[in-house]
């Protein structure tokens, strides 16, 4: 394989996001085809980096220099997208119906010049073509998880469940837990908060609950948490208009099916990230999940 490049603004190594963990299956994947491939911060990304790359993945992109998207440009990429970095909010939900004036869009000739830009779910991908009128978009319909973490999250689903709702306490205001928890005292509803923990402890704390209630305070690419909680079989309270999980047809799907589906997806995916890098697919979207 070419010299290959992944580019982003931080890793796993840097912080447990989930365009970080997105990026880890990817990245895992890229190293048991090939050990020409590089993992370099937005930050630390030189020109000569640029110029001895022969091909780029770029995910999250908000500390690449503008010196440095022109020399990219030069070359072949995918840019993975994670959180609307095509528009200045980075939030598509803040405008009516989804509709970007024109005077919000950012990074278009970057976004379309591109060999492909891949999105995670249907809705991501009607809305950035539509902002930008380009057609080099392809969703994978999925976030990206490692079999053992699908494989662990199948041995929680037999956990025993209480008759309360779950919401996840956190300081970041875009998950929104005080709406969660004015949602439940409005509602009647009996919660516990799930204190920030690791990934698998946060998982074998949901799995004994009824459900979860989320309520994203964006258009959430995805979203994980919201994928997670019906792989263990709780129920979802949320704005499924506000996650592009919603916006998939295995959105109604549960438990050990929506865990295989997902695990479908996931491979699917990494070969079409793999044959887009290999050069087997076009610039278009002409490949499928």
């Amino acid at each position: 394989m070419k010299n290959l490049v992944f580019v982003a603004d931080m890793f796993r190594s840097d912080i447990l996001g989930g365009a970080e963990n997105n990026d880890h299956v990817l990245i895992n994947h890229l190293k048991s085809i090939t050990s020409n491939l590089q993992l370099i911060s937005c930050r630390t990304l030189t020109p000569e980096h640029i110029e001895e790359g022969d091909f780029f993945v770029i995910s999250n992109f908000i500390f690449l220099s503008e010196i440095n998207k022109e020399l990219i440009m030069k070359k072949p990429y995918i840019i993975y997208e994670h959180d609307h970095k095509y528009i200045k909010t980075r939030d598509p939900s803040v405008f009516p119906g989804f509709q970007i004036p024109e005077d919000q869009v950012i990074n278009k000739e970057f976004y379309a010049n591109a060999k492909m830009v891949v999105v995670l779910s249907t809705i991501c991908k009607e809305i950035l073509q539509k902002t930008l009128q380009i057609d080099n978009v392809f969703s994978i319909g999925c976030s990206l998880w490692s079999d053992d973490r699908l494989d662990y999250i199948k041995t929680l689903i037999g956990e025993e469940k209480n008759e309360k709702y779950a919401i996840l306490q956190s300081s970041n205001p875009i998950k929104n837990t005080s709406r969660a928890i004015t949602f439940c005292n409005k509602n009647n509803i009996e919660f516990d908060l799930i204190k920030p923990c690791d990934e698998e402890e946060l998982l074998k704390q949901l799995a004994k609950y009824e459900g979860l209630v989320f309520i994203p305070g964006v258009l959430e690419t995805f979203s994980r948490i919201s994928a997670e909680a019906k792989m263990l079989n709780c129920k979802l309270a949320t704005n499924p208009r506000l996650l592009g999980f919603g916006s998939e047809e295995i959105f109604n799907m549960t438990g050990e099916i929506l865990i295989e589906e997902i695990r479908e997806r996931k491979n699917k995916a990494l070969q079409v990230f793999e044959e887009i890098i290999e050069g087997t697919n076009g610039k278009r979207s002409n490949i499928s999940i």
